[in-house]
């Protein structure tokens, strides 16, 4: 891809999804396109589930990812919305904006700030805002294999929605420390594996802790069409009242380069 050029994904199809969307931790590492040349380039993904009949089914969700890139200097933008409903009820409402600077000092070492802002309805979030920074290392980086470490100091905001529950309306700011371990391996020549897994405590308490671990297969058949398959599991130890500790997500889509 030339240093002048943009590309768009567009999600023709989405095959496959289970269990929750309220995940709390949001992987924008994999969002990053590191074989990119400098030069800004963005990304769109369209996604959408409409079912009738036994089971009345109406999802979308979209993304949109800008990125810039020069000699030392990225930055990535994200900004990703779902809605979903099922017998006439809203059962998913989110919506995220991520903004992200990355500076390289060697080809090993770098330093991250990060902005985010989320509201999510079914997690009971009205707000949630984080700002922070760390480093970056290159573990080792080669054709077939990869694996990158990270870490960060952050604040977080979170402001709970008013409604029944007992913490209805409860605000919390807390200092986090925010680490991930991004692995790839090349499986085939089209074919190939992501792991990132995300460690959150809360610095004040140890034991308040977010956990996320993302598996991607990543189908290249072709230069222009990627599938991915996608599994997410996500822990949080001390949720909001009536917000499982624990959700899964199995999603499988199919994108074309335009």
């Amino acid at each position: 891809m030339g240093s002048s050029k943009r590309y768009g994904w567009v999600v023709l199809a989405v095959l496959l999804q289970a269990g929750s969307a309220s995940a709390q931790i949001v992987n924008v590492q994999a969002l990053f396109d590191e074989k990119a040349e400098p030069g800004p380039a963005a990304a769109i993904e369209l996604g959408g589930d409409w079912r009738t009949g036994s089971t009345e089914l109406f999802s979308v969700r979209g993304s949109l990812v800008g990125q810039l890139r020069s000699e030392r200097n990225l930055w990535l933008g994200v900004i990703r919305g779902e809605y979903s409903f099922a017998s006439g009820e809203r059962i998913v409402s989110q919506v995220l904006e991520h903004v992200r600077y990355r500076r390289r000092f060697t080809d090993r070492v770098s330093g991250e700030v990060f902005l985010q802002h989320e509201y999510n309805e079914f997690r009971r979030l009205q707000l949630r805002a984080l700002l922070g920074a760390g480093p970056r290392f290159v573990l080792f980086n080669e054709d077939a294999t990869g694996l990158t470490f990270g870490v960060a100091l952050m604040v977080e905001h979170e402001r709970l929605r008013k409604d029944g529950e007992a913490d209805a309306g409860d605000r919390y700011t807390d200092p986090r420390m925010s680490s991930y371990l991004l692995g790839r391996v090349k499986l085939m020549e089209n074919i190939q594996l992501v792991e990132t897994v995300y460690f959150q405590p809360r610095v004040t308490r140890p034991s308040d802790l977010r956990v996320l671990n993302e598996t991607l297969f990543a189908v290249t058949p072709n230069p222009r069409v990627t599938v991915g398959i996608g599994f997410n599991i996500t822990y949080d130890s001390a949720p909001p009242a009536t917000v499982p500790a624990l959700d899964t997500q199995l999603r499988t889509t199919v994108g074309v380069k335009l």
